[in-house]
């Protein structure tokens, strides 16, 4: 597997997902009250809370044995047939608990929720079983025409007035056609399950599980603790400004996608100096953005906000620049977390997620109540870091973690430089539209990447190695 050109296809159905995501955040919050648009956060967090007993980590499971080779065709049907019957049982549950979840989402959408489920989950594990034959770049596809299909079909049934109920049903038939492209793509015939498979794959998925646990804890426990202990309208302000976020995560999640499967097949061929050359690079190619743009996010957070998603989403200015450090931490814990993960220690990773996510769901509703929805931002923040001081050094123990702190160094040099040159551009000319925003975003990225040439290490490790990978 090329990683630079399959990270590139991966980063660009990526960035479109993303824009296609932002555009459509932007529509509906604009479109429907906040409280029906929180509806739809809280669906998308039920959805994700429940994916984790449906499928039990087995879809990582899946990816690690198919990438290691060996018997395929009896690990993928191993794998569906486990995912088969999870799924039954949280599906049982779901139906039975149907009342109780309509309230708490404020809509009676459980049907929904089963469809958007199913979906997901057989959707996922096919593009993951692409992924473990080493095709990451061939997903890339698959997930931008998901996104496109949900924001089609999404926008299509809000404008026509089926309300918050519209986007859910662009979600369900977006993972419908996820689902039947992956299951097209995927080379790995359905084999017979065997009990010796089904305990390979338990072996790594138990503590996968753990691992999925903390992301959703992460991606979705603030938005519940913030809809338990505040209003809606704190909810859907936290959740959009935790999307604008994600985009900085953009490049670390399309390397770490490209990553797992190729360091685990050199991890079973004793491949140990690629592996610790490639995390060193990977490394200094996520922080290259993340740096950046967190100083981005602490001179343009009420702008982007206002502009984008109108004044009322401007109370999570604060949010947005916390969560921005947040990112930086998590861009550097998506490049180690899998590597540890690739080398078959779960278990290790496993273990920092625990301890991390602990400290997460103590400090964030204590930090909620005494300071406000902005304690959430905060707990996760150090909740990251925790986790990422925990990942690296139990990767140690394995490779030498080349960390690029040079590197870093002009990063921030190069940062400095450009929020100074923004800070005076923005001086001269006020943001008062979307246009004289993005100009500036634009000027922004602009210093940065003409600073960042001037600097030989910078130059020759980042810049001129990914022109020769858009290249081709």
């Amino acid at each position: 597997m090329d990683l630079g050109r399959s990270t590139l296809k991966v980063l660009v159905a990526r960035t479109g997902n993303a824009l296609l995501f932002f555009g459509a955040i932007v529509y509906f919050t604009r479109a429907l009250p906040a409280d029906r648009v929180s509806a739809f956060f809280l669906y998308l967090a039920l959805v994700g809370l429940l994916s984790i007993p449906a499928d039990l980590g087995m879809r990582g499971a899946l990816e690690k044995r198919l990438s290691e080779g060996g018997a395929p065709a009896e690990t993928l049907g191993s794998a569906l047939a486990f995912k088969a019957v999870s799924l039954s049982v949280v599906c049982v549950a779901v139906v039975t608990a149907g009342p109780l979840i309509e309230s708490a989402i404020g809509m009676p959408y459980t049907g929904l929720l089963v469809a958007g489920l199913v979906a997901q989950e057989f959707g996922r594990t096919y593009v993951q079983a692409v992924r473990g034959e080493l095709r990451v770049g061939d997903t890339a596809p698959i997930e931008l025409c998901r996104r496109v299909v949900w924001v089609g079909i999404g926008v299509l049934l809000v404008s026509r007035g089926w309300g918050a109920r519209g986007i859910l049903v662009g979600h369900v038939v977006g993972r419908t056609v996820e689902f039947c492209w992956a299951f097209l793509r995927c080379r790995t015939p359905i084999g017979r399950p065997s009990l010796a498979r089904v305990r390979s794959l338990f072996a790594f998925s138990k503590y996968q599980t753990v691992t999925a646990v903390g992301g959703r804890v992460y991606q979705w426990m603030d938005v519940v603790i913030i809809g338990l202990l505040l209003s809606g309208r704190y909810v859907s302000a936290y959740e959009v400004a935790w999307q604008v976020t994600l985009l900085v995560l953009l490049l670390s999640k399309s390397i770490e996608l490209n990553l797992f499967p190729q360091i685990s097949r050199w991890d079973t061929e004793a491949s140990t100096a690629r592996i610790e050359s490639t995390i060193s690079r990977a490394l200094g190619a996520v922080l290259f953005v993340s740096i950046p743009a967190l100083v981005g996010a602490a001179i343009y957070a009420e702008p982007v906000l206002s502009l984008f998603f109108g004044p009322e989403y401007v109370i999570a200015s604060t949010v947005l620049v916390i969560l921005m450090v947040e990112k930086l931490f998590q861009s550097y814990n998506d490049i180690v977390g899998t590597s540890i993960r690739a080398i078959d220690r779960p278990d290790l990773s496993a273990r920092a997620v625990v301890v991390s996510v602990g400290l997460n769901l103590v400090a964030s509703p204590l930090l909620v109540l005494s300071i406000g929805f902005e304690g959430a931002a905060i707990a996760t923040g150090t909740a990251w870091f925790v986790n990422a001081a925990m990942q690296t050094r139990y990767l140690s123990r394995f490779v030498e973690i080349g960390f690029p702190l040079r590197l870093v160094g002009w990063y921030a040099v190069a940062s400095v430089v450009m929020g100074a040159a923004l800070l005076a551009v923005r001086r001269a000319v006020p943001v008062d539209g979307v246009a004289v925003l993005l100009a500036q975003v634009g000027v922004g990225v602009g210093v940065y990447l003409l600073v960042s040439a001037a600097i030989p290490r910078v130059r020759t490790r980042i810049l001129t190695p990914g022109i020769a990978v858009i290249r081709g």
